[in-house]
């Protein structure tokens, strides 16, 4: 008898315990969803429910990060104009009083710029933020004009030849005394030995500009022909390949900023690799340099919210 009174007291126990944990079970449902808003809303903690914030990085110190790892102060490019400019003068692709004219628009040339345009120069280059412009429109007409085989026998004066003029690196040229179509392939500006001239060809088949998807060896816009105009000078002063990569990083950077900055964090974020540590040679290259390259990264960085903001940089025109 007595057994049996404890196993119907087993039972019950039983029974009970499945319907306090079912009433308990719907009272989590209930007033969990209620504390949940209640600690979105208000300064009730709860520290079962709570997380900590993830922390927003500074935007101001982000970018100065950026900006002092992506380019210098001031970037010796380890090379010299020269006769180049004075040359240019002559020549007619560079229209003295033109130049001065556009540059007395945006606040004048200081002495020893202006001193370019009328003697050589042995001085190295220096390439700040504020002269990049004035550089990229001194190398411009450089690359379009000096004879090199990277122009007559590349993509421009072989499968465009009949538009050459038509393009924003030619047609865009107006601070010339020579229409910047005619000026193509013209002067020997920069003469080139034959083991120059394949160096010269090499090295601009590997770099590329995010404004379009062509490299320096199809120099169509001002920054294509800036940097082809920079490859020759250094090639022609003896640079290496691996400095001139290094410089026309840095260049590239100078000129397309925001791109720079992107990628800086593109490698740092996904790469685990720091902006020193990045080959330039790989970086000029199509995948990350090149319009379609960079565009896929840059989407990628959007879409989680890595995109930093850096200013600066300018169009394809002078």
């Amino acid at each position: 008898m007595t057994e049996k009174v404890d196993s119907s007291h087993d039972k019950n126990k039983y029974l009970l315990g499945i319907l306090t944990g079912f009433l308990l079970t719907l009272l989590v449902l209930k007033l969990v969803p209620e504390l949940l808003t209640k600690s979105q809303t208000s300064k009730i903690f709860i520290p079962f429910l709570s997380q900590k914030p993830t922390p927003t990085p500074d935007a101001k110190s982000q970018q100065e990060e950026i900006t002092k790892a992506i380019f210098p102060d001031k970037l010796d490019l380890g090379v010299s104009y020269g006769q180049t400019i004075v040359n240019m003068v002559k020549g007619g692709a560079i229209d003295k009083e033109k130049f001065l004219a556009l540059y007395e628009a945006r606040g004048g040339l200081k002495s020893d710029e202006k001193q370019l345009l009328e003697a050589a120069s042995d001085t190295p280059i220096i390439v700040t933020q504020q002269n990049a412009n004035l550089v990229l429109n001194l190398l411009w007409p450089l690359g379009i004009a000096n004879q090199t085989k990277v122009l007559s026998e590349g993509p421009m004066g072989t499968e465009y030849k009949k538009d050459v003029g038509n393009f924003a690196s030619t047609g865009g040229w107006t601070l010339g005394k020579i229409d910047g179509g005619k000026l193509f392939n013209s002067l020997p500006i920069i003469p080139l030995t034959p083991d120059q001239e394949t160096k010269v060809k090499e090295i601009a088949q590997n770099i590329y500009r995010p404004c379009c998807g062509n490299s320096t060896y199809f120099p169509d816009c001002n920054h294509g022909a800036a940097m082809l105009g920079f490859i020759e000078l250094a090639v022609a002063q003896g640079m290496s390949e691996e400095e001139i990569y290094k410089k026309a990083l840095v260049l590239n950077s100078y000129w397309f900023p925001s791109t720079y900055a992107d990628l800086y964090v593109y490698f740092s974020k996904k790469k685990n690799t720091p902006w020193n540590k990045v080959e330039a040679k790989v970086v000029l290259g199509a995948t990350y340099s090149g319009g379609a390259g960079y565009g896929k990264i840059a989407k990628q960085l959007q879409d989680e919210g890595l995109l930093p903001k850096v200013e600066g940089g300018g169009g394809c025109g002078v």
